[in-house]
C-alpha cells in the first residue's frame, strides 16, 4: 500500500510540473511504430512503472508521462517516443537533484515493458490492473506548517528534506488514514478542518476515507 501511495503522489507531482513549463525533447520521433503500452506495470521486486498519455496539455501532447518507483527511489517526467522506444531523462530541471536518470523503455512480450537505465540496471515489468478510485483524499495547509499522511498501520513520518504542504491520494477502497500536522518555527497548529468545517484540534488524527474529502491543517503565528 505504501508503494501505491508513492506512485500516486509521484504521478501528481509529475503532472503538476507540466504547468511549470520545460521539456525533455521535441516530439514523438520519426517512426511509424505505434506505442501500445499504457497504465501501471510492476516487476518481480514490486517496483512500479506508470505510463500515461497527457491530455489537455499542448506542450507535452506528443510525449508520454512516465513515473518509476524503485523502492524509495522516485523518478518522473515526460519522455519522447524514439523509434520503437520511449527514451530520455526522467529527472527534470525542477528536481532537487543534479543527477540524470536516463532510461530507454521498450515493449516486451505480450503486455510487458523493459526499462534500461543508462549506466545502470535493466528492469522487466508486466501489466497490472489497478482498481478504480472510490474517492480522492486531499490534504492541504493554511499558514506555515507541514503535514505527513499515510495509511493506518504504517509509520507516518514528516519529510525533513522535502517538507510537504499538500497531498492528493486516490483511494481505491475504504481506508483509515493517519494525518499529522507540525507547525513551522514561529507558528502553532490550531486545528484540522474537514470540507471547510472545524474537525479536530489534535495535531495527529486518524480518519476514515471512503469518498472525496479535503482536510486542511490550519496554522497561525505563535503569540
Amino acid at each position: 500500500m505504501k508503494k501505491l501511495v508513492y506512485v500516486l503522489l509521484t504521478f501528481v507531482l509529475v503532472m503538476g510540473l507540466a504547468a511549470c513549463g520545460g521539456s525533455q525533447g521535441g516530439g514523438s520521433g520519426d517512426s511509424d511504430f505505434t506505442w501500445t503500452r499504457e497504465g501501471t506495470f510492476q516487476d518481480e521486486n514490486k517496483n512500479v512503472l506508470i505510463i500515461t498519455k497527457p491530455t489537455g496539455d499542448e506542450e507535452h501532447e506528443d510525449q508520454w508521462a512516465v513515473s518509476v518507483i524503485l523502492g524509495e527511489e522516485v523518478h518522473g517526467w515526460f519522455l519522447d517516443q524514439k523509434g520503437e522506444t520511449l527514451a530520455g531523462n526522467l529527472n527534470s530541471e525542477y528536481d532537487d537533484t543534479d543527477t540524470d536518470y536516463v532510461v530507454t523503455i521498450s515493449e516486451e512480450g505480450e503486455d510487458g515493458l523493459m526499462m534500461e537505465v543508462e549506466g545502470g540496471d535493466t528492469y522487466h515489468f508486466t501489466k497490472v490492473e489497478t482498481p478504480d478510485p472510490i474517492g480522492v483524499l486531499k490534504v492541504n495547509t493554511e499558514g506555515l506548517g507541514t503535514i505527513a499522511v499515510g495509511p493506518e498501520g504504517e509509520t507516518v513520518e514528516f519529510e525533513e528534506d522535502f517538507p510537504n504542504q499538500s497531498t492528493v491520494i486516490n483511494v481505491t477502497e475504504p481506508t483509515k488514514y493517519i494525518l499529522r500536522a507540525k507547525a513551522d518555527e514561529g507558528y502553532k497548529f490550531v486545528k484540522w478542518t474537514k470540507d471547510g468545517e472545524d474537525f479536530s484540534e489534535e495535531a495527529d488524527i486518524t480518519v476514515d476515507v471512503d469518498s472525496d474529502v479535503e482536510y486542511i491543517a490550519v496554522f497561525e503565528p505563535a503569540e
